[in-house]
């Protein structure tokens, strides 16, 4: 909507959609009710700040003629986080937006780090914090006749849990349907898809495909370009061919700005390498990578714009940014609202502490062993939240951990087990900042759970916007002791696992109390049983610990059966995360098991699924045993098409990750000899980066290779039967080890080889699953 206030300005009803640095500050873009575009400009001065001594601040004074642009200097006062003392700082405006970082690189050569605040952050950012706006914000926006945004009004809020949004327009850009990943190829056959309709530029000369791609952003105009691989591939390959045919692309709405692209990177983290594709934005319009972008794979398009308009993240770059940022983001943008100093590299070293200290503090989540086996009408009971409730509840912050502010009469409370002290005269930037994200999520899950019970199809955006928020709450606590993090700290890490461990030994304490059998637990999550307790009790037990320990405990569901299976390594340990059950309304539950896990074959996938299904009927355990007979029938035509040698190759593909450059591999691994592989036909991949391979011959004996890339694949090279077979018996032991169907026992009775001797040392004849209708299960592990 766009009315007329004066001759002078008009005053357009939208959000805002789109900003960045330009020659005039910042270009906005604006999307109205009616679908209609508006850009200006907002004339945006960013600033940052150094803490200086006098001489230092002469020195900074004599540099300014040597800057590529107009800066200026004036005092401020901020506050310091960690000792919360207001800090007498230069203001430094640099008046130009697309010079701010040049400003700074030149600075940071004649100051050290440290001096540094508020000066490693994105001009939007800068801008989106310090306005108080954010992406996708309805309002009232006052547009001058030079086109420049004056002043708005903005009837909306970053954290509102109702809002409204635009209906934009997209794109689908892709590789054509392929079963091989555009990163393993070098032939592309384009594919856009808009308005119900798919379109194929198919001419072999780039001039044509170019103008096609044009013609089509041109007659459609989409907000939203969606791609596949466009960050790494698809657009990179565009814009080359662009350059090389001297064919401009209208990519983007803006045709004065260019591209944002950022380089790939792989890093270490959590144990494994992980590789990042660049980013490649737009100007006008956004660019959305479904391949990369985590939050688009987990929460859709819904999650990526409750993140962004939380974070104050512009959307390209949310989609593509870590939760570890998009947490950041927040922190800070709170920071600024309340005056505190950002500093420009993490400042805070880990305390000193003794060796006993050490020895307490250095320890996780408290783990259990779980009792190996299949169980019955077991309940599940999670602690909702129960890492970001601590550190909201407990007020666990980096500056609050033993803080520099409080005496000893004046602190909040002793962490347990480790005496640090909690501040008593300020919430933490931590705590301050989640208990929205909290309390959002838990209004989501609501909605969610209410909308769905009377088939109100909004629960699925109810659904992805929950979601969104969970791996914001899953990732705080780690980001909390992350080395890099901005506003991590160790202390504040293990204050939290303290409180966790105080916790579930608190809840295990008053399960055994009232008679119940504990059987596992996993930080955060009880399984727990009694005989003949209903849904009832375990909602009463369950609050009765929330009210101990002041997180809510809800009650997951009571599983028909649950299977907690051993470990692949030793049959008589257990596994503490790999569990498989079905609850009383037949929902199942998968946690590491071979179905669930991403690098299983899709056959080997398909047969453990169809296994579960058969045990889907069974109300106890004594039912899943007596569907033992009909699993096993059932896992017999699966190998028997795998050692007939006529299994589809592709239900065969196995997908891992390398973990370093081709060359660099010194083993004749399958990894390696794959990576290698693909390194000889011309495609070349970084650290972190999956790979897709069929085994030929595990073994290497047999064959010059063990295994082969899929885009090198030839049906003619076929599978190694015997490696394959392995890895469906060992997907057939994880539900029947308990029942002693070992790998060994399974291969001798499935592919009818030998006779078999039981445990007990009599011996029963072979077993041919092709004449027989019922198999012994009654042996027990």
């Amino acid at each position: 909507m766009r009315r007329v206030l004066n001759q002078k300005c008009v005053t357009i009803t939208a959000w805002l959609f789109d900003l960045y640095p330009s020659a005039r500050g910042l270009t906005v873009w604006l999307i109205d009710g009616e679908g209609r575009k508006h850009h200006c400009y907002y004339n945006f001065t960013p600033v940052f700040y150094m803490h200086l001594s006098k001489s230092e601040e002469r020195q900074l004074e004599a540099l300014l003629p040597s800057l590529p642009c107009k800066v200026t200097l004036d005092h401020q006062v901020q506050k310091e986080l960690y000792r919360n003392q207001e800090w007498d700082v230069v203001r430094v405006s640099v008046h130009d937006t697309l010079q701010l970082k040049t400003v700074i690189r030149q600075l940071e050569r004649h100051f050290p780090h440290y001096v540094f605040f508020n000066s490693d952050i994105l001009v939007p950012q800068l801008f989106l914090y310090s306005s108080g706006l954010f992406p996708l914000a309805f309002g009232e926006y006052q547009i001058d006749d030079n086109n420049q945004l004056v002043t708005w009004n903005v009837d909306d809020k970053f954290d509102a849990s109702d809002y409204v949004l635009p209906r934009p327009t997209m794109m689908k850009l892709t590789n054509r349907s392929d079963f091989i990943s555009p990163k393993h190829r070098k032939v592309f056959q384009l594919e856009m898809s808009y308005d119900g309709r798919t379109y194929s530029l198919e001419d072999h000369n780039p001039v044509d495909v170019l103008h096609a791609f044009n013609r089509h952003l041109q007659q459609y105009d989409p907000d939203i370009i969606l791609t596949e691989y466009g960050d790494a591939i698809l657009l990179p390959m565009l814009t080359r061919l662009s350059i090389e045919h001297n064919v401009p692309l209208l990519l983007n709405r803006d045709s004065t700005a260019g591209y944002f692209t950022t380089h790939e990177s792989s890093y270490f983290v959590y144990g494994k390498i992980v590789h990042k594709d660049g980013a490649f934005e737009l100007a006008g319009r956004w660019h959305l990578d479904i391949e990369n972008s985590f939050m688009m794979g987990e929460s859709s398009l819904d999650g990526v714009v409750e993140i962004a308009r939380l974070t104050q993240l512009p959307v390209q770059h949310q989609s593509r940014a870590t939760i570890g940022t998009c947490l950041s983001s927040m922190q800070l943008s709170w920071a600024i609202r309340n005056n505190y100093l950002i500093p420009a590299k993490k400042r805070e070293p880990e305390d000193f502490k003794s060796a006993a200290t050490l020895l307490l503090a250095d320890r996780g989540g408290l783990i259990f062993q779980p009792k190996m086996g299949y169980h019955e009408q077991v309940a599940e009971l999670d602690f909702v939240s129960m890492y970001p409730t601590i550190m909201v509840e407990h007020n666990v912050s980096p500056e609050t951990v033993n803080c520099r502010c409080c005496t000893k009469s004046e602190v909040r409370e002793t962490v347990p087990e480790l005496e640090y002290t909690i501040c008593g005269k300020r919430t933490g930037i931590v705590p301050s900042t989640l208990q929205t994200v909290v309390k959002k999520r838990a209004f989501y899950k609501k909605e969610k759970k209410r909308l769905k019970k009377l088939k109100d199809p909004r629960w699925e955006l109810y659904d992805h916007r929950q979601n969104a928020l969970k791996w914001m709450l899953v990732t705080c606590f780690g980001y909390l002791g992350y080395k890099n993090a901005r506003f991590g700290r160790i202390e504040a890490h293990e204050s939290v696992n303290a409180y966790s461990r105080d916790t579930i030994l608190k809840a295990k304490e008053m399960v055994e109390a009232k008679g119940y059998e504990f059987i596992h637990a996993i930080v955060d999550c009880m399984w727990i049983k009694k005989d003949g307790a209903t849904e009832a009790d375990y909602e009463q037990l369950a609050a009765e610990i929330s009210k101990t320990t002041g997180i809510d405990l809800s009650l997951e569901g009571i599983y028909n059966w649950v299977l907690f299976p051993a470990s692949k390594m030793d049959p008589h340990l257990p596994t503490a995360n790999h569990y498989v059950g079905f609850y009383a309304d037949n929902e199942i539950k998968v946690r590491g098991i071979e179905v669930r896990r991403r690098d299983t074959p899709k056959l080997i996938k398909q047969m453990q699924g169809e296994l579960l299904q058969v045990f889907e009927k069974a109300k106890s355990v004594a039912e899943v045993e007596a569907l033992v007979p009909v699993a096993l029938e059932k896992a017999k035509e699966f190998i028997d098409l795998l050692r007939s040698g006529k299994a589809d190759p592709l239900s065969l593909v196995i997908r891992r990750h390398i973990s370093q450059e081709a060359d660099e591999y010194k083993n004749r691994s399958a990894s390696a000899e794959v990576a290698k592989a693909l390194d000889e036909a011309g495609i070349k991949l970084a650290p972190g980066e999956s790979i897709e391979y069929i085994l030929v011959d595990a073994t290497g004996k047999k064959q010059p290779q063990k295994a082969i890339p899929l885009v090198l694949y030839s049906f003619d090279d076929g599978y190694d039967i015997e490696k394959y077979t392995e890895m469906a018996l060992k997907a057939v032991e994880t539900l029947l080890l308990p029942w002693g169907w070992s790998v060994e026992r399974l291969r001798e009775t499935l592919l009818g080889r030998r006779r078999v001797r039981q445990r007990n040392g009599t011996q029963t004849t072979q077993m041919d699953l092709m004449n027989t209708d019922v198999l012994s299960t009654r042996e027990t592990f």
